[in-house]
């Protein structure tokens, strides 16, 4: 992380500060400026303490650095492409023997500048976005061994809900109306409920409590509980009547249907039980609809390989930006978003409910509350 933060910046200085016309204490200004935004997390970590995750800064303090960053950030890609069109132009130059001038290097100011004011919009959009309240969107999925008595059920699924200090109960009491409004059978939250300590963070939680289902709602561990307290947290989503999935199953709708779900891949951090949809599936009936709920896309083989019919996934937060998505998917085993064929499973990528405040931003790809129709397959 850090070798990149120190390239990102060495890269903008060279591109976007060196070359402006201007005396030696103003790019000094600016350069402070671009160390600031580029080792935001390091910032952060001076003053708001380790939590990396969910730092303990005000939040237009959080806010301000994350714009700051991802404007850099934007800058940064928009600079590389300019340089590629730059290189093409100069080797043609070269090509034709025509010599460099300085209007050359006025139209490059200007060009960065325009670029600069780009990134700068475009990262406000994106948080604005990111921040927004997520609408219903409804898929149709076709899986196996659905009972015939289930046939249309309704699964709203929440995923990366990222609940920390700075959230507003008042946003998640709206997303849990618009679930509550779409009438689901079953509700899962597939992981990274929060950021943060119980103490800091349990009014924000606790509109989750008015979720309603007619068999109930589900929930599995994300990586993110596991830094903000794994054990605290399981025992009181479960007192806000989220009956919590470690690696077990429960059975609804008079034993048609088995709900599983498991831990997540970090509980290595903490020295909490590993993942083990075998152990999460052993016991249900053969003939019962296995619904799987695990935070990470990238265990939906292990899953496929035990018997589970669909697995509901997070963590991707659908890959945020288009485009970036592509480079998500790489780190998640191909998996970023929608629907995938497994074998004979069928996995399910939300693309997130929230958004996690460290990388607020999301242009083309947004939030959203899945309500899954579910249908047998032919």
């Amino acid at each position: 992380m850090l070798f990149v933060e120190i390239f990102l910046a060495l890269y903008v200085f060279w591109r976007g500060v060196w070359p402006l016309r201007l005396r030696w204490r103003w790019k000094a200004a600016l350069s402070a400026v671009l160390l600031l935004a580029a080792f935001k997390f390091h910032v952060l970590y001076l003053f708001g303490g380790p939590k990396f995750f969910a730092p303990d800064v005000p939040g237009w303090v959080l806010a301000v650095s994350t714009w700051m960053f991802t404007s850099v950030l934007f800058f940064f890609f928009l600079l590389l492409a300019a340089d590629a069109v730059r290189g093409v132009w100069l080797l043609v130059r070269v090509c034709r023997r025509v010599k460099g001038t300085e209007r050359f290097r006025t139209v490059g100011n200007r060009v960065n500048l325009a670029l600069l004011a780009v990134a700068l919009c475009s990262a406000a959009f994106g948080m604005a976005q990111g921040y927004g309240v997520p609408e219903v969107r409804e898929r149709t999925l076709s899986v196996n061994h659905l009972p015939a008595e289930c046939e249309g059920m309704s699964v709203a699924v929440l995923a990366d809900l990222h609940i920390d200090r700075t959230t507003s109960p008042g946003h998640i009491r709206e997303i849990v109306r618009r679930a509550n409004a779409a009438r689901p059978d079953l509700v899962v939250i597939v992981g990274d409920f929060v950021d943060g300590s119980v103490e800091e963070c349990a009014e924000a939680v606790q509109p989750l409590a008015e979720l309603k289902a007619r068999f109930g709602v589900f929930g599995v561990p994300g990586n993110h509980e596991y830094y903000s307290g794994y054990r605290e947290w399981m025992a009181h989503l479960s007192r806000l009547g989220i009956r919590m999935l470690d690696n077990r199953h429960e059975l609804v709708d008079g034993g048609r249907i088995a709900v599983a779900g498991v831990t997540d891949p970090n509980a290595s951090r903490s020295g909490d039980v590993f993942p083990d949809a075998g152990r999460a599936l052993a016991g249900a009936p053969d003939g019962s609809f296995k619904l799987m709920l695990a935070h990470q896309p990238r265990l939906a083989a292990d899953s496929a390989a035990r018997g589970a019919d669909l697995q509901v996934s997070g963590h991707t937060h659908g890959g945020m930006i288009l485009g970036v998505d592509r480079l998500i998917a790489a780190f998640n085993e191909g998996y970023v978003s929608g629907g995938y064929q497994v074998g004979t499973m069928v996995l399910y990528v939300s693309d997130g409910t929230c958004i996690w405040n460290g990388f607020p931003v999301r242009i083309g790809v947004p939030s959203e509350i899945g309500l899954l129709r579910l249908y047998r397959k032919p």
